[in-house]
């Protein structure tokens, strides 16, 4: 079940999102990094390592590495990546 979930984000259209959101998160850590650090301050530290976690998902996802094992397809899945992502960026800039 995991495998047929990850091949459902296998595709090039997919990787090519998870590799553009992956650029846009990292370039708001580094371009606007006082106040994104200032932000991060004031939140859970659970919610900071849910950030980086869906991070590393979608940079590892983008760059297309091919993950064969199902349990590190699990780990590394990218809809959670999709998931924390975007919450981050829509919390960052719009609230």
């Amino acid at each position: 079940m995991i495998n047929s979930l990850y091949q459902l984000s296998n595709k090039g259209s997919l990787r090519t999102l998870s590799f553009i959101l992956a650029l846009f998160l990292t370039a708001a850590f580094f371009l606007n990094l006082n106040q994104f650090s200032t932000a991060l301050r004031t939140t859970h530290p659970a919610w900071i390592l849910a950030i980086f976690w869906g991070l590393i998902n979608l940079w590892i996802h983008g760059i297309g590495f091919d993950i064969r094992r199902a349990i590190w397809q699990l780990v590394f899945l990218p809809f959670i990546g999709y998931f924390t992502t975007i919450i981050a960026i829509v919390q960052h800039w719009f609230l």
